[in-house]
């Protein structure tokens, strides 16, 4: 939640895995696909409008790097504190391969803020990657365990 008084200053993204396990899987998905359209005997040029037909109807496409986002969290900044809003689904299976929009809330860490009074920008910053860092930890214990 933010209050009108304050400004975000940057938004982080939360992917459900990393960039290399994201495209192995596209690309695997894109292989099953070459080989089914070979053994159905489609020319070359068939098989490619085949995938990127396919491809244009199931990859996601968004703002963010590449988007299996499950979650962000904005930095937020007003005159007297920074503070750490976090958004996230509560689903716990992800797909790879597929378009599914999965619903974000917020998840009411009205908590993750500090004043900054008079620090200055670096002073700042160490305290954001404070939070932040407190934040994955706790984040990673609790999927561990959904797991």
């Amino acid at each position: 939640m933010h209050f009108p008084d304050e400004k975000i200053i940057y938004t982080i993204p939360i992917y459900s895995m990393p960039k290399k396990e994201f495209k192995r899987r596209w690309d695997k998905w894109k292989n099953d696909w070459r080989e089914r359209s070979q053994q159905m005997e489609h020319s070359e040029e068939e098989t490619e409008e085949i995938i990127n037909s396919i491809m244009n109807m199931r990859y996601p496409q968004n703002v963010w790097e590449y988007n299996q986002i499950v979650g962000f969290v904005e930095i937020a900044i007003s005159r007297r504190d920074v503070s750490l809003n976090v958004q996230k689904t509560l689903d716990t299976r992800i797909r790879a391969v597929g378009k599914v929009k999965h619903y974000i809330q917020d998840m009411m860490t009205n908590d993750m803020h500090f004043p900054i009074g008079n620090m200055i920008n670096s002073e700042i910053v160490m305290e954001i990657d404070e939070y932040y860092i407190d934040f994955n930890e706790i984040h990673n214990k609790v999927n561990s365990i959904k797991k």
